[in-house]
């Protein structure tokens, strides 16, 4: 598909010029883009309903896990793997899939700053977790935006019993703030 110059817009509006606030900061000249009418929250829906047509995974207990970049080492994730992974853990309850919480920590912590109770630090993490699937993920970074693969592995056969797929338009991602 060829574009016709004398249709872009002026570089100027491709960019904004950074506050002076900004000046040093990574969000410096950002690509000045249209907003989506759509929220991250829109393809996450869809996946959890993908998901949750599977009868499979009814009255599973199912943690979910980052999402990752599909690449050699597959341990390495980005806000958006993040984000699809937390809001995946309020989606789909809504469709009755239980989901466990993994980073809930054995007591809640109640601080200056807030009452905590979840935790990445494994010494505070409850002991025992009691689930029977893993929901896992891969991003693949496209010229168009990104695909978002989905599953969940059964954690004794180590087969999926389900899994979906969506695409996540630039227009979305550029919203996305870790």
């Amino acid at each position: 598909m060829e574009h016709d110059p004398a249709k872009l817009p002026e570089p100027a509006t491709w960019y904004r010029k950074p506050a002076a606030s900004e000046q040093h900061t990574s969000e410096a000249w950002l690509p000045h883009l249209p907003q989506s009418q759509k929220r991250l929250q829109h393809y996450v829906d869809q996946l959890a309903y993908q998901l949750a047509q599977s009868d499979s995974i009814q009255g599973q207990r199912i943690a979910i896990s980052s999402f990752v970049e599909l690449d050699e080492s597959l341990s390495q994730t980005t806000p958006l793997g993040n984000q699809l992974a937390e809001l995946l853990r309020t989606a789909l309850p809504q469709h009755g899939i239980a989901v466990v919480e993994h980073k809930l920590t054995s007591q809640l912590w109640i601080g200056p700053q807030g009452d905590f109770a979840l935790s990445r630090d494994t010494r505070l993490l409850a002991r025992q977790l009691q689930m029977d699937a893993i929901l896992t993920g891969t991003l693949i970074s496209t010229e168009r935006g990104m695909e978002v693969q989905a599953r969940v592995v059964q954690l004794d056969a180590q087969t999926i019993s389900s899994s979906a797929s969506a695409f996540i338009p630039h227009l979305v991602l550029n919203q996305i703030r870790p």
